[in-house]
């Protein structure tokens, strides 16, 4: 899948390098450095060059390629929407026809997700707070538009007889708000996989979901 890279951690095009700077910085390793730190101390409590030396970088570096910790924060949210937008419809299409089963996939995807990626889907109304008018609402129309990729799934199922008549945004806001929580709990040596608790949570899901039988 190709990686997107926001504008604000892009090396820039020069004809120098300023006194200090060791080159071009390894921008996953900032925003992974980034995530970490803003996920574990939240965003007030991170600083700029915390997620410097996690990194490897010197601070001088970063901030030659990263003028604002907010700009790093919606880099960190927007990478991680561009994940899950693109990883959902990925996942999606490998499956056949049927609405539960496609249904099924989108939950088991954003479940595993939230597990192995926590920060990008569980940062919390504080933290996006911090974010700049525009900065935010980008950021939410992104959200939106996975919201509706799940919205469309539902709408299927109920229009097809497999699912019961149910309110979509409310069906919809469940299942996410459901899957968001594995983040705050789930812990690699823990006894299940991000793989067994999405099977868990398609079941549980998907069961309260399909019309009663007669």
């Amino acid at each position: 899948m190709p990686k997107h890279t926001p504008a604000a951690t892009r090396p820039r095009r020069q004809t120098g390098s300023p006194s200090g700077v060791e080159g071009p910085p390894r921008l996953e390793l900032v925003r992974e450095a980034a995530r970490t730190h803003f996920a574990e101390r939240g965003y007030e409590a991170a600083s700029m060059r915390d997620i410097a030396a996690s990194a490897g970088i010197r601070i001088s570096t970063l901030y030659f390629h990263c003028t604002t910790k907010e700009q790093l924060l919606f880099d960190v949210l927007q990478d991680s929407m561009v994940e899950l937008a693109s990883g959902l419809k990925a996942r999606i299409e490998e499956v056949g026809p049927s609405w539960t089963e496609r249904l099924a996939a989108a939950i088991a995807f954003h479940v595993q997700y939230s597990a192995e990626r926590a920060f990008g889907t569980t940062v919390n109304r504080t933290d996006m707070n911090h974010l700049s008018p525009a900065h935010r609402a980008e950021y939410l129309a992104m959200r939106d538009s996975y919201e509706h990729q799940f919205r469309d799934l539902v709408r299927g199922g109920i229009e097809s007889g497999e699912l019961r008549p149910v309110d979509p945004k409310l069906t919809v806001f469940a299942i996410i708000g459901t899957g968001l929580t594995v983040g705050r709990w789930y812990r690699p040596d823990g006894p299940l996989t991000p793989e067994e608790i999405g099977r868990a949570y398609v079941d549980l899901l998907l069961h309260a979901l399909r019309p009663a039988r007669s």
